[in-house]
């Protein structure tokens, strides 16, 4: 028979093994990482990029942006457009005053989303990513992937509870937000 403080250490190590397998599998599961990127124009240069993802361990979204500083061989002066500088608010003088490098801004993806997949629901994200890791020099860590949001009940969900503001980080976590509310099955397709 075991005595009341062997069964108490059992019970514990019992739980702990328990919380421990809990952690692991959630630690395997790698949740998707939505970016967006704004820029001079359609056909021009980026000039903000954001992210953002779950984080299923703490069970918050995880986002950040960065302003773009545009290389010297960006002509981003001859391709700024007035109606995208009205629509995302970021203006040329803010670029070069608080814009980083692009080898700063690569090097930050790659540290944080090394190994992780990113989706965009715009094609053009992906050109801009391109014209950034170009411009930066290294090549990225992580895989690019593009997703086509036809949950029309999700998306008015997350429009609503993350909306788009044509900024990058919140457009990242407005796609980050669509993904919790697909995933989990709060709505049906």
């Amino acid at each position: 028979m075991r005595r009341p403080r062997q069964r108490e250490r059992e019970s514990s190590r019992l739980a702990s093994v328990a919380a421990e397998r809990r952690h692991d599998r959630v630690m395997t599961i790698i949740t998707p990482v939505f970016y967006d990127c704004e820029a001079s124009d359609l056909e021009g240069y980026p000039i903000e990029i954001g992210w953002a993802f779950t984080d299923l361990e703490i069970g918050t979204i995880v986002s950040e942006s960065h302003l773009i500083r545009p290389p010297e061989d960006w002509p981003v002066k001859a391709s700024w457009d007035r109606a995208a500088e009205r629509l995302h608010g970021i203006t040329l003088a803010q670029l070069w005053r608080d814009g980083r490098p692009t080898w700063e801004v690569a090097r930050r993806m790659n540290t944080v989303l090394d190994g992780r997949e990113l989706f965009s629901d715009a094609l053009q994200d992906e050109t801009w990513l391109r014209l950034l890791f170009d411009a930066a020099g290294p090549d990225p860590t992580f895989t690019i992937r593009r997703t086509d949001a036809t949950y029309a009940r999700a998306k008015a969900l997350a429009a609503e509870l993350a909306p788009r503001r044509h900024r990058a980080e919140a457009d990242a976590r407005h796609l980050a937000v669509f993904w919790n509310i697909v995933a989990r099955g709060t709505l049906a397709p």
